[in-house]
């Protein structure tokens, strides 16, 4: 087992075990997979990664420590890059479970420290243990009152080089007692400041015009959350949607603007979503369907509205997204379509409430 002195960094994400617990956890484990590999991806070859810890990322860095200015720099790196996918995926989402819609809640601290290590070596697997490993985990657990902040030890304070700072940080001073340790001082710099300046990604072009063209009300006894969820999922509209034999994406995800091809008996259709807002009371959402042998583009909105817990009013129609207008025929036979599908949801969605809903399962 050699030793090693390395840096010891710790991005962790907080309210992670809440967001776990408290909400859906395919979708939750879902995304925070995406965001440590966003961590991942974001320290590049700086330090190797030890371990993933749920949460949390363990890096290390063997030698000598690096400079004040060199590890702020890499952990403001970090923290950039996982609130900007932060704001994307909340932004691109269209999935309205708990853990989706709390991902805008999730934030991200540091725990950096310095001292030797043991380097393990199990089979093709490389992990490492010590005191001051055992030390650096403790850390993260403290009396600091915030949840975004970088966490330095004084030990390694003492052994880095004294370099200006990449960005004015305010420090303060604070020590905590743990049993078989015993004390460890340390500094901290809150990164509220430093959230505030992380860009915003660009928005999701999902504007669309209207028109009065008349909407279809169908009143399903099933929640209206429940409904939106088995709409939402295209891939398995085969299941209850008229006529429809199966639909491919051409990501994983499903989010606004992802691609989803779909064979129907008589023609292929291409769906796109644009938008979703979720609200107490009920869900708004908007796709686009472009039927290339038909010369059709076409949006559909469908409002679900709660009317209790156990039933809602799903309100939904068609506009026209083309410049061309459509043929008298063409549209009334679009108007059956659309009340045959409603009809067909509502009829599975009532007989699913007897057994149970799918979860939507791919999210961005």
């Amino acid at each position: 087992m050699p030793d090693h002195n390395v840096t010891i960094l710790i991005p962790d994400i907080s309210g992670f075990t809440e967001f776990m617990t408290s909400t859906e956890l395919n979708h939750a484990s879902h995304a925070v997979s995406i965001f440590i590999g966003t961590i991942i991806k974001a320290v590049e070859e700086e330090y190797e990664v030890s371990e993933i810890e749920g949460d949390a990322v363990l890096l290390i860095r063997k030698g000598m420590p690096p400079s004040k200015k060199e590890i702020l720099d890499t952990c403001l790196k970090i923290f950039n890059a996982f609130h900007y996918q932060r704001k994307w995926m909340q932004m691109y989402t269209v999935c309205p479970c708990g853990a989706c819609q709390a991902i805008i809640n999730l934030t991200l601290k540091f725990v950096v420290h310095h001292g030797l290590v043991s380097e393990i070596k199990v089979g093709r697997f490389t992990t490492h243990s010590g005191a001051e490993m055992i030390v650096a985990h403790r850390l993260l657990k403290n009396s600091i009152g915030n949840n975004e902040y970088v966490l330095i030890t004084e030990k390694l304070l003492q052994q880095m080089d004294d370099s200006p700072e990449v960005v004015e940080m305010e420090w303060s001073n604070l020590s905590e007692e743990y049993p078989a340790i015993g004390k460890v001082e340390y500094r901290f710099a809150l990164l509220n400041e430093a959230r505030k300046k992380v860009s915003d990604p660009p928005p999701p072009d999902n504007n669309y015009r209207t028109d009065k063209t008349p909407y279809l009300e169908v009143e399903i006894s099933a929640n209206f959350r429940d409904v939106y969820m088995t709409m939402m999922d295209i891939e398995g509209r085969y299941k209850w949607m008229p006529g429809m034999q199966k639909a491919e994406q051409e990501v994983p995800e499903l989010l606004i603007g992802s691609t989803h091809h779909c064979t129907f008996e008589n023609y292929h259709a291409t769906i796109s979503p644009l938008r979703m807002t979720l609200s107490e009371e009920g869900i708004m959402y908007a796709e686009r369907c472009n039927v290339q042998e038909m010369h059709l583009s076409l949006i559909y909105e469908f409002v679900f509205k709660k009317m209790d817990e156990k039933r809602c009013m799903l309100t939904t129609r068609f506009i026209n997204d083309s410049e061309c207008s459509i043929p008298e025929e063409l549209n009334a036979a679009l108007f059956d379509q659309l009340q045959q599908m409603c009809e067909s949801l509502k009829a599975y969605c009532e007989k699913m409430k007897e057994t149970s809903f799918p979860t939507l399962l791919k999210i961005s």
